[in-house]
């Protein structure tokens, strides 16, 4: 029968086999990379939220429009928030026209806005930002996190199936050595 012999690291002798020992191992890389994943899509939800992304509403094209005058400061734009903001903007043939768009408050004259505009080129809606920067920021930090994990668990699956396959060989030799002389059918 064969005793169990001390590894170096170990003191006394050791019942783990290197299945048990790769099994620990793995433990302890998930908890690892499962916690830098936690790490990467922070990253990734803070770069993605310092972006503002604009899309124009069917059937628009995007156009940049300059600021005639300052927009309202924000106390007014409380007392009434149907103030608007004289601009100018050019269609997609063209042509510079002018207009009163509802913009955020508190920009100065001469600054420049993302607005959607029809085939006419009028102004559909001054204001085309799809998203806030948080939700974005936030959805893209979730979708990282959680494509992570699931990468992590693929692969810890198959790591796993694959000791199981190794073990599962093991125990079979061993038992093809042992259970002739463990039944009596040994001659």
């Amino acid at each position: 029968m064969d005793v169990p012999t001390p590894r170096d690291d170990d003191p006394g002798p050791s019942l783990l086999r290197a299945t048990d020992r790769a099994r620990q191992a793995l433990r302890r890389a998930q908890l690892v990379l499962g916690a830098l994943a936690i790490g990467v899509a922070v990253l990734v939800g803070a770069a993605a939220s310092g972006h503002e992304v604009t899309t124009a509403p069917p059937g628009t094209t995007l156009a940049e429009a300059e600021l005639l005058e300052p927009s309202p400061l924000p106390e007014a734009a409380m007392l009434n928030p149907t103030l608007a903001t004289r601009a100018r903007w050019t269609t997609s043939g063209g042509l510079l026209r002018t207009g009163s768009l509802r913009v955020d408050a508190g920009l100065p004259q001469g600054a420049m806005i993302t607005v959607a505009i029809d085939a006419a080129g009028e102004v559909v809606d001054a204001r085309t930002r799809i998203a806030d920067s948080r939700v974005t920021g936030l959805t893209a930090g979730l979708s990282t996190l959680l494509a992570c994990w699931a990468v992590l668990a693929l692969c810890a699956v198959l790591c796993r199936a694959r000791l199981d396959a190794l073990d599962a060989r093991q125990w079979a030799d061993d038992w093809a050595r042992v259970e002739p002389e463990w039944t009596g059918r040994a001659g």
